[in-house]
């Protein structure tokens, strides 16, 4: 095998392994011996093929070359951001780690299945991204857990790099760019709404000018919901870079236990590249019938299904119910197109001429209209997170767009236009500068006080097990009646 061939090889282990390790220790840990053992055999199995079908068409292939300058600066771009998102604890952690500390505590120093002490309810939540780092914890200690946490994190968003790098087939910064800083234009509606952060020094979160709902920049994803976000990014990439759809259903059973609602948002992408597989040559139906991708909804699907389904926000669905009404639908209609323009409209204007064409601008556009009118569970975490995999779609085509706009201003057309592009980007970026201004002055301002970077945690027994977004009862649940393994229940 060439050096190209075992390069392709290692880093395409790497990627689905990344996505396997969290749902094979599901299996063994939480499952009972006489389910774990055949589950894990035939995912393992599973993986092997689904590798094998990828090596065999060169999914993952990446033919560009290389600087080593580059890939050391992004390398270092990635780890400055990831410290900087809080992740690990390292630096300081936004509100939402107050639960994701007490979850990874929980699963670091509990036994696995997590469940109360009576046994009366469960952990119940999209905690895959944790359980490699746990497993590191409850050999060396809640530290040591901490430190891999972070690891994990980075070796995540590198391997997104790389996938962003097969999709473009090209090796520069522009991604890193990007993932940092492409966002909604969060500051022009915060200064339009009149909400308060239009003042920089604040370093507010933008994000919710709109109040009811929002689309989140992958800074914020990071610094605020790392556990679902950086799966999602490594399973929508893999999907994009995908040939045929040998292994498509394969990657999004393995997303579901680490990025469940993601994984909703990336079901139609899946689907539009069937079917235009099958356009292409009527043959193609039967891609999808592989022992991977079989194994992947018949089995991982299932299990995961069965786990998450026992969480108390899942069965919550409806039409989102805003916190502002306005009694005008004209005046409720505007708060709607406002978010709209400013979150992706906007963007759509330069993408248009390459992409007009392509069924996934369609289907993203359609996607992010919708998004804001569906509510699961109390929050907006539907709009948050379904809306992932087609924001990502959106920032590879806006990356495009960058790089023909300067081509055509560098030949001497269009520098008005790319100007103009530049501006809204920058615009764009100021959500996420805002997100990094408050990690760099909080981590000062506590370290300097003597204080812990950490958020306080909330208690896993009192609140982390009674919480509706976090846990369910065991009671009446098959995953803990049939599947899981046996723990203590008091009487």
């Amino acid at each position: 095998m060439s050096s190209q061939g075992k390069k392709e090889l290692s880093l395409s282990l790497m990627i689905y392994l990344y996505l396997m390790l969290p749902v094979l220790i599901f299996i063994l840990g939480w499952l009972r011996w006489y389910w774990a053992l055949p589950l894990g055999l035939l995912a393992a199995y599973a993986c092997i093929r689904a590798l094998a079908a990828s090596i065999e068409e060169h999914c993952l292939a990446l033919h560009a070359p290389a600087e080593w300058k580059t890939v050391l600066a992004a390398v270092i771009l990635i780890v400055l951001w990831v410290y900087l998102s809080g992740v690990g604890g390292y630096c300081y952690q936004n509100w939402d780690h107050r639960v994701r500390n007490a979850i990874f505590r929980a699963l670091v120093q509990w036994d696995w299945p997590v469940v109360s002490s009576d046994g009366s309810r469960a952990l119940i939540y999209y905690i895959g991204f944790w359980l490699p780092p746990a497993c590191i914890g409850k050999i060396f200690g809640l530290e040591a857990g901490y430190a891999a946490q972070f690891l994990w994190a980075v070796l995540g968003i590198l391997l997104v790099y790389y996938l962003i790098c097969v999709y473009r087939q090209k090796v520069d910064l522009l991604p890193v760019v990007f993932l940092i800083f492409f966002s909604g234009l969060d500051y022009a509606g915060t200064w339009l709404v009149g909400k308060e952060g239009a003042d920089l020094s604040l370093a507010y979160h933008l994000e919710w000018w709109a109040t009811d709902f929002q689309f989140t920049s992958w800074t914020a994803q990071l610094f605020w919901v790392f556990n679902q976000a950086v799966p999602a990014w490594v399973a929508t990439m893999l999907v994009l870079v995908q040939k045929n759809n040998k292994n498509v259903l394969w990657i999004l059973a393995l997303m579901m236990l680490s990025s469940t609602l993601p994984f909703v948002g990336l079901i139609p992408f899946a689907v539009c590249f069937y079917i235009r597989g099958i356009k292409e040559d009527r043959k193609r139906w039967k891609e999808a019938f592989t022992f991977q991708n079989i194994t992947g909804v018949a089995a991982i699907g299932g299990v995961s299904f069965l786990y998450l389904i026992g969480n108390i926000s899942g069965g919550m669905v409806g039409r989102a119910v805003t916190e502002v009404s306005a009694p005008e639908p004209a005046a409720g209609l505007l708060r709607y197109l406002l978010f709209y323009f400013l979150e992706f409209g906007v963007y759509l204007f330069f993408v248009w001429q390459d992409r007009k064409k392509d069924p996934r601008l369609w289907l993203l556009i359609c996607i992010l209209l919708l998004c804001p009118l569906i509510q699961v569970g109390s929050g907006a975490d539907f709009c948050m997170r379904v809306s992932i995999p087609s924001l990502l779609v959106l920032m590879l085509f806006c990356m495009e767009a960058f790089e023909r706009l300067r081509e055509e201003r560098a030949a001497g057309k269009g520098k008005y236009r790319f100007a103009i592009y530049c501006a809204v980007l920058l615009l764009g970026a100021i959500t996420s500068f805002n997100e990094i201004h408050r990690s760099i002055r909080e981590t000062f301002q506590r370290v300097t006080a003597g204080e812990s970077v950490r958020y306080r945690e909330v208690r896993v027994e009192e609140d982390l097990l009674q919480g509706g977004n976090f846990s369910g009862e065991t009671d009446g649940n098959f995953f803990y009646q049939y599947l899981a393994k046996p723990f203590f229940r008091m009487k």
